[in-house]
């Protein structure tokens, strides 16, 4: 029997937020199933082995295997309007938000980037560029004011995998977990969006 991962408020929080225009319903409501919503304003201020600890990707783990993974992501720091990643590209690194503030952007049909979601500390996107190169972006991500990123590349899970088998697996198991979440979330919201549809379309 398949596990269903279900979420408190999923639907209030997609029917709270949806827009009222045609395509960038589903470009909205795709957003925020598929990126992480942040958990904590609370760590700005922390160290990067603190901060970890509000990732997602790296739950559970203590704070050795945390110590090991903050010496291998890369920080990268972006100014207001830098794009750090672009549509139609193929990805190159999960990114976590350490600081500041980005939004994701969709391109309309006239060529010009949207805004569709805004993303804070500690939200995270690009998981599937840990595991696998060539995957096409749906999305470009720009910077709003001065931004802090942290970025973790397929080879810095080799790394991992090559030098800490068991600590690469586990934040393996936990990707996985992160992106079939993802899977479910989108499943639901795109449900979610037809069942809508049907109901404004009955008299």
């Amino acid at each position: 029997m398949s596990a269903k991962f279900r979420f408190t408020g999923l639907k209030e929080l997609l029917l709270a937020t949806r827009p009222t225009t045609g395509s960038a319903d589903v470009t909205g409501l795709r957003a925020r199933a598929l990126f992480q919503t942040p958990e904590s304003g609370e760590t700005a201020g922390a160290s990067l082995v603190e901060f970890l600890k509000h990732v997602s990707l790296f739950d559970g783990l203590g704070r050795r295997d945390l110590a090991r993974v903050a010496r291998i992501v890369h920080e990268r720091d972006y100014r207001e309007g830098e794009y750090i990643c672009e549509e139609g590209r193929p990805g190159v690194a999960l990114f976590v938000v350490r600081r500041g503030v980005v939004e994701v952007l969709r391109r309309n049909a006239g060529g010009t980037d949207v805004p569709i979601v805004l993303l804070e500390p500690p939200a995270s996107f690009e998981e599937s560029a840990a595991i696998a190169t060539g995957v096409i972006r749906w999305f470009s991500v720009r910077a709003r004011g001065p931004v802090s990123l942290l970025a973790f590349g397929r080879s810095d899970l080799q790394e991992l995998i090559l030098n800490f088998p068991v600590l690469a697996n586990k934040v393996l198991v936990r990707l996985a977990s992160i992106m079939a979440v993802r899977l479910q979330m989108l499943i639901d919201a795109e449900i979610l969006r037809e069942s809508e549809e049907h109901g404004e379309g009955k008299p």
